[in-house]
């Protein structure tokens, strides 16, 4: 094997050498993987050798002469003629002919008992016999979750992450990720990075395009496009949002939306009613009278402070911001922004929280007297340090947060 410190310029490769590296350093976790690829592989006994872009007895081959010459990525063997053969790909699609030829190669060379795993971003519809296919999230999940008190089966579970942030930021990685969402993990002991934020949002939001409930009870759109770029290297944060199906060919600022942003500080979870939304869908809000607004705002409040009771420090989130633009591509400068609890609109039912209406009034009466570039948001904020950030279960806040919004949100789109 070469040095674990010699990486390479592809990103593809510097993936396989660091899952090659670790397997080769821990004969252990080199035999859970063998199981785990195929469990009913009976696996010789003795050591195990992991080969990069080499048949063994030979000399090893440049990655390049490698690919060249039909050699597959990885070649696991012992004694005998059994041997794993490993094939990943990032972005290429894996053709079976290069599958075969592997096949052809391993026998050429005396061995009779061979498999053979691809490792790619997706598995696909028509798949060889005898191959097993497994996605790159798969390999993710099982070294997180699958392996017990194996330090280089964290180390590769580390390095997919800092790879797939490098990926996404270089452009490289295409939809399919390389891992699965687990939780958006800054606090105390992880200070907030731009790089590592842009990768876990677009981790949630492919989770959270697939839930049943938000397609189900806020229609959703599963399939409508979000940000074209995540930006904010320079920001405070980055953030997504997720279409309703009514608005997938509508610019998203002419249209409510759920929005999702991690911070610095926290985490935004939120229904946006943006300045380009119909007129109408204000009046909405407005048009039955200050106290029927607030009482829908205490519909809402209450369903997500719900929601939020496992969170510490969690609590529901109104605001309101005017902003211009200088140009057409410059960044908005905000005139005014309002943000408070809504449980402010009505303490009587929290204790510590001081009834102060004239909160709630500043929305009501920026929305009926709208003469600005406005745009109104009701949701919640999660600020880091509670351990429930740091899970997959997360999503189940996220979701619930918007759904609790759909008083709110059914009241906004009514066309009657």
């Amino acid at each position: 094997m070469r040095s674990i410190f010699d990486q390479y310029d592809a990103p593809e490769n510097r993936l396989t050498h660091a899952l090659g590296c670790c397997l080769e350093r821990d004969p252990r976790l080199l035999r859970q993987f063998i199981r785990w690829v195929r469990p009913d592989a009976t696996v010789p006994m003795g050591r195990l050798e992991v080969l990069e872009q080499q048949v063994p007895g030979t000399p090893a081959a440049s990655w390049d002469e490698g690919e060249s010459k039909g050699l597959p990525d990885l070649w696991i063997h012992g004694q005998g003629g059994w041997c794993l053969l490993v094939e990943s790909k990032v972005q290429a699609k894996v053709s079976d002919d290069q599958l075969r030829r592997h096949f052809r190669t391993a026998e050429h060379n005396g061995f009779t008992d061979i498999f053979l795993l691809v490792l790619a971003p997706e598995i696909p519809s028509r798949q060889l016999p005898d191959v097993t296919y497994q996605t790159w999230p798969d390999l993710y999940v099982w070294l997180r979750h699958g392996v017990r008190k194996s330090v280089w089966a964290a180390c590769m579970g580390e390095y997919m992450e800092v790879a797939e942030a490098r990926m996404i930021a270089n452009d490289y990685l295409g939809v399919k990720p390389l891992t699965k969402f687990g939780g958006i993990p800054f606090g105390p002991d992880h200070p907030y990075v731009y790089r590592d934020a842009k990768r876990v949002l677009r981790l949630a939001m492919a989770e959270l395009r697939q839930r049943s409930d938000l397609r189900r009870r806020l229609d959703m759109d599963p399939k409508g496009p979000g940000l074209t770029a995540i930006t904010g290297r320079k920001g405070t944060g980055v953030w997504d949002f997720l279409r309703f199906r009514e608005a997938r060919n509508l610019n998203f600022t002419a249209y409510p939306h759920l929005t999702l942003g991690i911070g610095t500080q926290e985490v935004l979870v939120i229904v946006i009613l943006p300045n380009g939304a119909p007129a109408y869908m204000r009046q909405n809000l407005t048009r039955r009278g200050f106290d029927e607004f607030v009482a829908l705002v205490g519909q809402v409040e209450a369903g997500i402070s719900k929601v939020l009771r496992p969170i510490r420090g969690a609590c529901p989130w109104m605001e309101a911001k005017q902003r211009h633009y200088p140009s057409r591509h410059a960044a908005p400068i905000v005139d005014a922004s309002l943000e408070f609890n809504p449980q402010t609109a009505d303490g009587s039912h929290h204790p510590n929280v001081k009834t102060q209406p004239e909160w709630a009034d500043a929305i009501f009466r920026s929305l009926s007297q709208k003469r600005s570039n406005l745009q109104v948001g009701i949701g919640a904020v999660l600020p880091y340090g509670d351990p429930h950030l740091c899970s997959s279960g997360v999503l189940d806040v996220i979701a619930g947060v918007w759904l609790a919004c759909r008083p709110w949100i059914r009241t906004v789109l009514c066309k009657k």
